[in-house]
Order: C-alpha cells, then sequence, then structure tokens
C-alpha cells in the first residue's frame, strides 16, 4: 500500500490558508512495520506475513511561537524560549533526540528557521479568550508568514483555561502550551506523540482464559503516552504504528514455539524485538514485548518485563496492555508478576507466557491452541481510517472485543497520564481556580490538579481529535 508522507512545508502564501483550515494536513498514522521472514526459532519454523515497506526518512520542521495577549504578556519570555530551545531541539535531551532514538534516526525533528523559536508577538485577541485556540492558532500563524514548517507551538500565558496544561491535535499539525509547560520535557514529548496520531495508551486488567473481557487499569507506564514520561521509549505497537521497526524485528510465529526476545530499545538492529500475533478473526492482534532499563538507549527509566498489548481492530496506535494482575506502582514490571505464569485467550486458542528473562534478553513460549501447533490465521492488518471522533459519555470498562479508542472529552486525568516533571510556574503567574470559559476546547472538572502534571481529555476539532493536557496548580499535593 503507497505511503503517506509528511504534509509538504507550507509556502508563506499557504500559511493563511493553513491557518483558515487548523485541522488541514495530518501527520499521517504510519501503518503496521513488515515482519520477519522465514525463521527458526528452535524446531518451529516462523510465517513470514506480507512485508510492509519501511518508513521513510523524513524530516520534521517545527516552529514554536511565543504569543503575547492584548492585556496579558508571557511572564518571562526570554525563560520561555530558552527552555523551548532546548526542550524541542536540543542536542541533549529533547524532542528532537527523542524521536531520533525513537525512530532509529528515521525522523529529524528540526527548526524551522533559526532557532525555532519566535516572538512573543502581540496578537488581536485577550487572554478571556484563550480558550478559542482555533483563533489563537490562526493569529500565531500570521506572525510568521515567511516562516515554512510542517507543526507549530503556541506558547501563551493566561489564568484563564487553567484546567488544560497543553494541547495536541491527533493527528495534526498543532500543539498549545501554557507557558511553563514547554519546560516539561515529558509533556512536549507526549504532545508530539498526539501530532503523530498515538493515543493514551491504558492498561486493562482480564479476566483468566481472556485478552477482551477486560477493565480499565490506569495507564501502560511503558511509554510517554500511558504515564511513563519521557525517560521511556515507545512501545513496540507505537513502533509499529510509526514502521520503525525493522521486517527482521517482528515476526509471526505459525505454530506453538519458545522464542528470545531481545530488548526493545536495545543498541544495533539484531534480535526479534517484538512477536505480532492475530487474534481470533475479528481484526484484533496481540503484541509481545520486552523492555530492560538501559542508560544508553531510550529506555532509560522502565522497570524490567515482558508486555501484552491487545491491538484493537488492527490500530497499533490504539494499543493496550494488557495482564491479569493488576498494576502496581512500585514494581511496574510488565503483563507477567511470576515467570510460568500464562496469559491465554481460550477463544482464539492462544497463550503466553515467560519462560526466562534476563537483562539481556526473554524467553517467550507461544502456544496455540493444545500446543500441537495449531497456526493463526492472518498477518499484521494495515490500520482502519482514523474515524471522527465526537463527544460522549465518560469512558467505562470494555468488555468488548474492541477498546475505546481514546478517553473521552469529559474524562479528566492525573498524573498517569503523562508521568510529566513537575515544573513551577512562571514568575508573576498566580495559581487560579479551575474555571470553564466556553471555547470549543474549553474542558470541565480541572479542579484537584497540580501543575506540571498532565492529563487528557478528547475532543473533536473540525477533522482531527486534541487531547487536553491537565494541569495542576502549585498549592496542591501532586
Amino acid at each position: 500500500m503507497a505511503l503517506r508522507p509528511l504534509p509538504a512545508r507550507p509556502t508563506a502564501a499557504a500559511a493563511a490558508t493553513r491557518a483558515a483550515r487548523p485541522t488541514g494536513a495530518k501527520v499521517p498514522v504510519l501503518l503496521a512495520a513488515a515482519t520477519a521472514g522465514a525463521l527458526t526459532v528452535g524446531s518451529a519454523l516462523l510465517a513470514a506475513p506480507a512485508a510492509a515497506e519501511p518508513a521513510p526518512q523524513t524530516v520534521d520542521h517545527r516552529a514554536v511561537v511565543l504569543v503575547n495577549f492584548r492585556n496579558l504578556a508571557l511572564a518571562d519570555p526570554r525563560k520561555a524560549h530558552d527552555q523551548a530551545v532546548q526542550n524541542f531541539f536540543g542536542t541533549g535531551d529533547s524532542l528532537a533526540t527523542y524521536y531520533a532514538r525513537n525512530s532509529g534516526n528515521r525522523m529529524s525533528i528540526v527548526p524551522a528557521q533559526g532557532d525555532g523559536v519566535f516572538g512573543p508577538f502581540t496578537i488581536d485577541m485577550d487572554d478571556s479568550s484563550a480558550c478559542d485556540t482555533g483563533k489563537m492558532v490562526d493569529l500565531a500563524r500570521k506572525t510568521i508568514p515567511d516562516v515554512t514548517f510542517d507543526h507549530i507551538s503556541v506558547v501563551f500565558h493566561t489564568d484563564h483555561c487553567s484546567d488544560w496544561w497543553g494541547l495536541g491535535s491527533m493527528p495534526g499539525p498543532n500543539t498549545w502550551f501554557h507557558e511553563g509547560a514547554v519546560a516539561d520535557k515529558a509533556a512536549v514529548v507526549h504532545e508530539a506523540g498526539h501530532n503523530l496520531g498515538l493515543a493514551h495508551q491504558e492498561r486493562r486488567v482480564c479476566t483468566a482464559g481472556s485478552f477482551t473481557a477486560c477493565t480499565a487499569d490506569g495507564y501502560s507506564d511503558r511509554t510517554p503516552m500511558g504515564g511513563g514520561g519521557e525517560r521511556k521509549g515507545l512501545t513496540a505497537p507505537e513502533l509499529l504504528s510509526q514502521k520503525w521497526l525493522t521486517a527482521q524485528q517482528v515476526t509471526t510465529p505459525s505454530a506453538t514455539t519458545t522464542m528470545h526476545l531481545t530488548p526493545l530499545h536495545a543498541a544495533g538492529t539484531s534480535g526479534v524485538r517484538a512477536v505480532d500475533l492475530p487474534l481470533g478473526t475479528g481484526g484484533d492482534r496481540v503484541v509481545v514485548e520486552f523492555r530492560a532499563p538501559d542508560s544508553a538507549t531510550a529506555d532509560r527509566d522502565v522497570a524490567q518485563g515482558v508486555d501484552v498489548y491487545r491491538v484493537p481492530a488492527g490500530r497499533y496506535d490504539r494499543a493496550v496492555m494488557i495482564s491479569n494482575v493488576k498494576h502496581d506502582d512500585k514494581a511496574a514490571a510488565g503483563s507477567f508478576t511470576t515467570a510460568g505464569t500464562a496469559l491465554s485467550d481460550s477463544s482464539a486458542h492462544l497463550s503466553i507466557s515467560v519462560t526466562r528473562a534476563t537483562a539481556a534478553g526473554a524467553d517467550v513460549h507461544i502456544q496455540f491452541g493444545d500446543g500441537s501447533g495449531t497456526p493463526p490465521t492472518g498477518g499484521p492488518t494495515t490500520p482502519a481510517p482514523t474515524p471522527t471522533l465526537t463527544a460522549s459519555t465518560s469512558a467505562q470498562p470494555s468488555h468488548s472485543a474492541t477498546a475505546p479508542a481514546s478517553p473521552s472529552p469529559d474524562q479528566p486525568d492525573d498524573h498517569a497520564a503523562i508521568g510529566s516533571t513537575p515544573s513551577p510556574l512562571p514568575s508573576g503567574t498566580t495559581p487560579s481556580t479551575p474555571r470553564t470559559d466556553g471555547g470549543s476546547l474549553a474542558s470541565t472538572g480541572g479542579g484537584g490538579l497540580g501543575t506540571g502534571v498532565i492529563g487528557a481529555a478528547l475532543i473533536a476539532a473540525g477533522g482531527g481529535a486534541v487531547f487536553l493536557l491537565r494541569r495542576r496548580h502549585a498549592h496542591r499535593r501532586h
């Protein structure tokens, strides 16, 4: 299937047109990665599902625009500028280095022009209208008519819209940050993930013998998109959604076997990093990975363990982590707590267990049927087009074969949504009482959240979904 490239960099003349259509060009949700050709592991032959082309090299030109309102300026524009330069484009820990590592250097994030940060510019609106983020980004685009870019981030200061800390279109070209949020690396990385089409990654506890009869159990804590913060890499399903694993790193066994998994983010390209299996005949899939901490990789702060994910309808960017035991915040060690204990789905005749694990890798037993080698059907799937998401009631625990696509508009999140590092409010900022100020992206129910801690709620905005990251107040306990 033909790949959709990153949106073309708009010309200066096109900037006004794009401003009028803020959800126009979208970064594609890239399709499932290719799997390996015939491999032999133990005595089992590994099937070769239909291979997909690897992700192309892409250069993402980003612009960060600092804006003042007519009645209210940024509290510390120099600090905001310097933090944005470092955390978006710096050579140390930054948005650019994070996605370079995770993509295997297939994705380069670079300043659109100069150091990538522009302004501050005074735009023709008061801060009381800050919740009209569509108007804000339109005006921000008009301040840099001669700059071409693929993505734009708007940074502003207001005491309104205080129940969110940042926004990201999913997928799409826009992000918005309250002043101070650009100091939060987890927030910056997380928002860029939404731009790529990645949803919040949940964790679910499933009843024994089922991968689909499950209840919500917070977030996976294995990715910035699931409460892990910027010191954890993306998960295997997320990498598959972007085609950032090679054909040799992903495989689908055709018979019962024990496979050795290399740590997902280990250096080099050798070794199987993910198992990608069909789950029944409804289009769902199961992905298995092994994670281990390594200060030289994207997984600097991940707990060692084997993780199992259910991929609803082949949507790798909507994968949910599954387990038979509840999440333990103090020992977030993956889907398994005891070696040899199996996760199984009786209707799909599939069982997965860990037989051995060290920092160098894990041996995972995959059993089909009664163990006689009944193969599954189907190779990695092409994700269905992203549906148009609209406001709905709060998400409930799912017992169906397909998980909810993402949190609903009025579902508040706490620190678990991102795992962000709290950062102080800019000088001159006074914590305010959360309020609802109207506007298409205003969120409710933000009371009790604290500074620098991010949560999310999904909103339909034009043709693209938008995530709201909730902001906590400095006087609250984290």
